[in-house]
């Protein structure tokens, strides 16, 4: 009975550890597996690799490739988009990056639905040439800023801003000349920032209207070389920025100086009661030259 006990217990033991025997061979094997598969994977990974550094690309990479740029180009398409919707007024074709170029001369009538918006020397033009027909929002010492603050306008009994006078109008067209005053500032990025707004606001209120936007006339060579800040050099400065600005805003740079400058680009002695205001016949000539110097529809 003693001997049946124990050889019961010796099978058992040696049916036990060849179990365990199995066991450790399906793991070996199960690894094993798992190890070649690794191995044929990184193959894989490496040949695409080296398939894209050779310039050899997989149909999937090439689609998404295509797709990427897809994207690329309907954001770029969203973009421009977006940006004539923010300008209405660019029209297709014209370059404004150059100044409104010569057409034959406009009668007085063109500007029955035109504002001017400027300081005493666009006052000069409306008085010395008769252009009674136009609004003047115009007044001595006017700047940039001023436009949307200083109430110097008559409206319906009030006292206005330019802008809020500009709000109760019916208007096609503005010109507009500021600047010589502002030419004493020292920073010029701040009024070409300002001049901005007045663009901006203009769109606002009229989306429609034709915007002129006139370079700063010069002054005499005897006002640039004595006065403390008005200078000829600061002048042509604010034009650059003027006319930069009217190619991104897409309005109309009209290039004045030259209607009343001399070869040297400064107003002559002769044309300017102070070397700064002009008198009569430059004044009619700075009009002649807007009249021949406007956009044709």
């Amino acid at each position: 009975m003693q001997q049946n006990k124990v050889y019961y217990r010796t099978n058992t033991a040696k049916r036990r550890k060849h179990r365990n025997r199995r066991r450790y061979k399906y793991l070996i094997v199960i690894i094993a597996i798992f190890a070649v598969v690794f191995s044929i994977s990184a193959l894989i990974m490496k040949t695409q690799s080296v398939a894209v550094a050779n310039g050899e690309t997989t149909d999937e990479q090439v689609s998404d490739s295509q797709a990427e740029q897809t994207v690329s180009q309907t954001i770029q398409n969203t973009e421009i988009e977006n940006n004539n919707a923010e300008n209405p007024t660019i029209e297709s074709g014209y370059d404004y990056s150059k100044p409104v170029p010569e057409s034959n001369m406009a009668e007085n009538s063109y500007f029955d639905d035109a504002v001017f918006i400027g300081d005493s020397r666009t006052e000069g033009l409306i008085l010395y040439t008769g252009l009674s027909n136009a609004i003047s929002y115009a007044n001595k010492g006017l700047m940039v800023d001023t436009v949307f603050t200083k109430p110097v306008i008559n409206k319906n009994g009030e006292k206005l801003s330019v802008m809020d006078a500009l709000r109760q109008t019916n208007f096609s067209k503005v010109y507009i000349m500021l600047g010589i005053n502002e030419t004493g500032w020292p920073y010029n990025s701040v009024f070409i920032e300002k001049y901005g707004k007045i663009i901006d606001e203009i769109k606002t209120i009229n989306p429609e209207a034709v915007i002129y936007v006139q370079e700063i006339l010069p002054v005499t060579d005897k006002v640039s070389q004595t006065h403390s800040y008005i200078k000829n050099g600061k002048i042509n400065e604010y034009n650059e920025l003027i006319l930069q600005m009217a190619e991104e805003k897409g309005i109309y740079y009209i290039d004045t100086g030259k209607a009343v400058a001399d070869a040297n680009d400064s107003l002559p002695e002769d044309a300017a009661i102070d070397g700064i205001h002009l008198k009569q016949p430059y004044c009619e000539k700075w009009l002649n030259y807007l009249k021949t110097h406007i956009v044709t529809e």
